[in-house]
């Protein structure tokens, strides 16, 4: 018998359809592609046989999101293991194209079943090593002239859903993606047929094969890694609450105790604290620091520490009192969460430049080498602009990229928008993934978010408002569920592009100054620290998602107003977060309640829904039961002022 080609037959259901979601074929990142270590890549070998000789096939996937994959492999060496009489043989080929990850590498006469090892080398530091056991090759074949054939892929009822015509030519072989218009949910069985013209194959026997797509509307790629080690959510805490400048506004000792057993109760993740320099003078502020930092050490939450603002420099005594201060903290107080130090708040609408930005971190390292073990530098806290002039956030982006990547271990950002231009917020989070994405190699690092809030109405019945503002009906912005729920399309949003961790401004009433910053997210002291809707929104997070879980990706019809978010735990926990974006302006209960049909979740397991603002009030519901099908799908009603959390 002369050359044998193949086709594999490979389909794609992807629906667009009906708001239908099918088989995904690729992996979504947030990041920009970059070389990885052999840790981001799986090696997959297939070696099959058949007159007159067998094939190597090398297929190379990302492990993680953003890994590039290679174009061509520098070295494959092959290891045909003893089988039967047959000894160990070796063959070694350099610089093998591999288009998309993929080569293929004849490798001789093999006998079926015979064993096949192979180190694969690319890049300047990956070698991956698998082994596989020879097969025949699959059967549909012709002689060596090459073949014309026509794929279908049919409903059960056999109507045609896709058809091509493939042209394969001598020793070539094709997978074919088709896509394919379904338009109701479940499962549907499809068949795939393909029909040579001439000349004719050996056989017709295998040229058809039926199967089953389970169409979704969204499906949970856990493969595809937003961020490695996610962070989580969590507010600022105001380092002057149990100063004199809170106590005259109302806070107590006795009446704090309240307010830090429900900061506990809220379990934050990630959280910010500021340090003023009026603490070195007043020993006032200094101790109302100190059982700030205390506060958040025994709610369990990550600490930042960032330095207000003011001239920070070895030579006005204010750097070497800083490091005193932190080491104090760890050192003295017991504060073993403090992660992460950020000088300067929002530094790109003062008037310091990068230059001098730069230098106040290298002038503070030297004093703090007795912590750095534990505490890392986050830089930015970035606005997108001065107050006056075009934005420039970009260019401190590229600044710290590549003059500060040696001492920053991330970057942080802050974002505000009034209640009725959210398109501000998923401009900001957008435009920064974007940007961070686009910086060199080695200046990419890992994003949070410090400081978020949304703004009312700054006036009202023609008086001032306060600050954030109020809703169209003068309710103070903080009390309403519209900012609850804009925050937790926020927090959705941060997850689903990569940002590792967001802190709300803010948690709890305290005065930072004179005047009023009313975004927190427990109320006064002398209204009895009430908990506002924002609070559950928050708790509903905290309490399904875990510090140092994995965001992962999730796939989703095009051209909806619903948004998800999935993460993975350490040991099999699995949340999908998500909310429909069109709820944002409800703050009363909605009529409409959307579905959503969620895959690639594990099979037949059972899941807690939990849904926050289901009757409108504002808080958390009870959970309730769910449960994947056999196929990893599940399928849930939330309401459409409602966020939901799907944990198990």
């Amino acid at each position: 018998m002369g050359s044998f080609r193949r086709v594999l037959v490979g389909v794609c259901a992807v629906v667009v359809a009906g708001g239908l979601f099918g088989i995904p074929t690729g992996n979504a990142s947030a990041a920009a592609t970059q070389p990885c270590n052999a840790a981001g890549y799986k090696l997959s070998l297939q070696s099959l046989t058949g007159p007159p000789r067998a094939d190597l096939i090398i297929r190379i996937t990302a492990k993680k999101a953003g890994c590039e994959l290679p174009t061509t492999l520098t070295a494959v060496q092959v290891t045909l293991l003893p089988y039967k009489k047959l000894r160990t043989q070796k063959l070694i080929r350099s610089n093998v194209p591999a288009p998309g990850g993929t080569a293929t590498v004849s490798i001789g006469r093999v006998p079926r079943l015979r064993l096949v090892r192979a180190v694969i080398s690319f890049g300047t530091q990956v070698a991956l090593t698998a082994q596989t056991k020879t097969l025949l090759r699959p059967d549909l074949v012709t002689t060596d002239v090459g073949l014309v054939a026509t794929v279908t892929v049919s409903a059960v009822d056999g109507v045609p859903l896709a058809t091509k015509q493939l042209k394969v030519g001598p020793r070539r072989r094709f997978v074919l993606q088709l896509p394919v218009t379904l338009t109701q949910l479940g499962t549907t069985q499809l068949t795939v047929t393909v029909t040579p013209a001439t000349p004719i194959e050996t056989t017709l026997k295998n040229n058809t094969r039926g199967f089953a797509v389970e169409t979704v509307e969204f499906r949970v790629q856990e493969s595809a890694t937003l961020a490695q080690t996610f962070a989580g959510y969590g507010g600022q805490f105001n380092h002057h609450v149990y100063a004199a400048i809170s106590r005259a506004a109302g806070v107590t000792d006795d009446n704090a105790k309240d307010m830090e057993q429900k900061m506990r109760e809220l379990h934050p993740q990630f959280s910010r604290i500021f340090f003023n320099n009026t603490a070195f003078t007043d020993p006032d502020r200094m101790q109302s620091f100190i059982r700030t930092a205390q506060l958040a050490q025994s709610t369990g939450t990550t600490i930042n520490v960032t330095w207000q603002g003011g001239t920070l420099s070895v030579d006005n005594g204010t750097i070497p009192k800083l490091a005193a201060a932190l080491i104090d903290l760890v050192h003295n107080r017991g504060i073993t969460n403090l992660r992460w130090l950020t000088l300067q708040n929002e530094p790109n609408r003062t008037r310091i430049t990068m230059a001098q930005y730069e230098a106040q971190y290298r002038a503070l390292d030297p004093y703090i080498q007795s912590i750095r073990g534990q505490v890392k530098y986050m830089g930015g806290d970035l606005v997108r602009g001065p107050d006056v002039g075009p934005p420039n956030q970009q260019a401190w982006f590229q600044y710290m990229a590549t003059k500060m990547s040696d001492i920053l271990d991330a970057y942080s950002i802050h974002v505000f928008w009034d209640y009725f231009d959210t398109q501000k917020l998923v401009d900001r989070l957008t435009e920064v993934r974007a940007i961070v994405d686009a910086l060199p190699q080695a200046g990419r690092k890992p994003l949070y978010v410090a400081e978020y809030g949304v703004r009312g109405l700054r006036t009202f019945n023609g008086a001032p408002a306060g600050d954030p503002g109020v809703w169209e009906d003068g309710t103070p912005m903080a009390r309403t569920n519209i900012n609850a729920f804009q925050h937790a399309w926020f927090d959705v949003l941060a997850a689903e592009l990569g940002y590792v961790g967001t802190s709300k401004w803010d948690s709890y009433f305290g005065k930072y100054d004179n005047g009023t910053q009313a975004y927190y997210m427990i109320g006064s002291p002398t209204d009895g620290w009430p908990l506002y809707p924002i609070y559950n929104s928050v708790r509903l997070l905290t309490s399904t998602v875990g510090a140092g879980w994995r965001t992962v990706n999730v796939a989703s019809v095009p051209n909806t107003s619903r948004l998800l978010a999935a993460y993975a735990g350490k040991t099999g926990q699995h949340t999908v977060v998500g909310l429909d974006t069109a709820g944002a302006q409800l703050n009363t209960v909605s009529p409409t309640a959307m579905s959503y049909t969620i895959g690639g979740l594990p099979p037949s397991k059972s899941f807690q829904l939990t849904l926050w603002n289901a009757a409108g009030d504002g808080l958390l519901g009870a959970p309730t039961p769910a449960a994947t099908d056999a196929a990893g799908v599940v399928t849930i009603s939330v309401p459409q002022h409602a966020v939901f959390a799907l944990s198990g």
